[in-house]
């Protein structure tokens, strides 16, 4: 028992698993082809025309606040990768979603010494808990804007959750102040859920460590909070976003749209608001540190909210509850240190062994459906090559039918019957030849 306890504490063990979960992801990511989004983010909104160049990203991300939505920074990263070979995004999307594993089990461990199955199980609980996980962490253009929006709003909210625990903490350094601020104002500008959410639990904690620990409200931390408020706002000042919020909702619609979102989080997250909910408890019980119980608070209320902004959404894609299903993980992580040390292990070790064994299960599923469906994509380019050889100028093509949400095709449009419908026209610009329609 003791050896094991060694290997658990130790931070070679940790650092080796972390690896390995960056090269599973990598192997997930190479085995992922380009779906519906990523053909269009190829070409310029404003030209419609190949972006070739850093620079032709400008006036086409331009347009596209004017046509599509006003996620310049996330949708100009997208195009930006599109300059490059696919291989060049998988290496950076598996180091993006292997660096939110990390800092979320940084932000639970603190400096309370290493635990390496607190790793994994965050890593399980990403993969079991995620709905449409393939869109969030392995479809080019879905993985930009949802798991790097995660990856960067909670290295925003880091600071903040370490002044409400340390209070004024140690001194930083005039540079790393001058940086946060600059990158402040594109972390506000990202994405409509994380942003927002991220930017409220920040100045949250704020206010609550005035309030709970009597730390004060004169730090340099308000300045990067201004900055993000001012990019979220921003960002929402596009002439597309204004729009898409011009409808009007009477207040049946509302509450429509408020059970809509209860069913999505009942569908979605009640295991792990159900986890939180018994973590919190016993974490009152065993009289765990008020700070840590408060801050898990904080992050399942984030959690929560984060749901029900869809209330305002014309429509509510699995994809968007990344962001509910993140910040409960992390809420119920923060607790499972403090829950050890109060002598609580065996109820975590029997939840840790549950999720152990549900999550194999879905990897097996999840990683054949994604190399089932590689092999379907490979398929269909075997046939595209081979038709444009014959020197044939169309082709239908058959439908990728994935049977999971890891697959990044599940839930997104795949091919249409008429050439001239999207996707099929930037495939066939992608490809060129001409995709009739889907064959029968």
């Amino acid at each position: 028992m003791d050896k094991l306890k060694r290997i658990n504490s130790s931070k070679r063990v940790v650092y080796l698993l972390l690896g390995v979960i960056w090269a599973f992801m990598l192997l997930l990511n190479l085995l992922t082809h380009y779906a519906a989004d990523d053909f269009a983010y190829r070409i310029s909104f404003k030209t419609q025309d190949w972006i070739r160049s850093v620079w032709d990203i400008f006036p086409s991300m331009a347009t596209h606040a004017r046509v599509m939505n006003g996620r310049l920074v996330s949708h100009g990263l997208g195009q930006l990768f599109m300059l490059w070979p696919k291989p060049v995004f998988d290496l950076v999307n598996a180091g993006v979603f292997s660096g939110l594993v990390f800092l979320m089990y940084r932000l639970a461990v603190r400096n309370r010494g290493e635990n390496a199955l607190l790793l994994a199980a965050i890593f399980c609980a990403l993969w079991y808990c995620l709905p449409a996980f393939g869109q969030v962490a392995l479809w080019q253009i879905g993985s930009v804007n949802y798991l790097w929006g995660l990856f960067f709003g909670l290295l925003f909210l880091r600071p903040y959750i370490l002044r409400f625990e340390d209070g004024a903490g140690t001194e930083t350094p005039l540079w790393r102040k001058l940086l946060f601020c600059v990158l402040a104002l594109p972390l506000g500008m990202y994405t409509e859920v994380t942003s927002f959410i991220c930017v409220l639990l920040a100045a949250l904690l704020l206010l609550l460590g005035r309030l709970v620990k009597k730390t004060g409200l004169r730090t340099w931390l308000i300045a990067p909070l201004v900055l993000a408020a001012a990019g979220y706002a921003l960002m929402l000042s596009m002439p597309a976003e204004l729009g898409a919020k011009s409808t009007q909702m009477d207040l049946a619609g509302f509450l429509e749209r408020i059970n809509a979102c209860t069913a999505t989080i009942k569908t979605y997250g009640l295991p792990l608001l159900a986890a939180w909910a018994a973590a919190e408890t016993l974490g009152l019980i065993r009289k765990l540190d008020a700070g840590r119980l408060t801050l898990s608070a904080v992050l399942a209320f984030g959690a929560v909210a984060a749901n029900y902004m869809l209330a305002v959404a014309s429509y509510y894609p699995g994809r968007c509850f990344c962001t509910t299903a993140t910040l409960l993980i992390l809420a119920v992580a923060v607790l499972i240190p403090g829950l050890l040390r109060a002598g609580a292990a065996e109820p975590c070790a029997c939840a840790g062994a549950v999720l152990a064994v549900v999550t194999a299960l879905a990897l097996v599923n999840g990683t054949y459906d994604i190399w089932n469906t590689h092999t379907g994509w490979s398929a269909r380019e075997t046939a595209i090559a081979e038709a444009r050889e014959d020197g044939q100028e169309e082709i239908a093509l058959q439908l990728i039918r994935p049977a999971t949400k890891y697959s990044a095709y599940q839930g997104l449009v795949d091919l249409r019957d008429s050439a001239s419908a999207w996707p099929n026209n930037y495939m066939s610009a992608y490809y060129k030849i001409r995709i009739k329609g889907i064959t029968r």
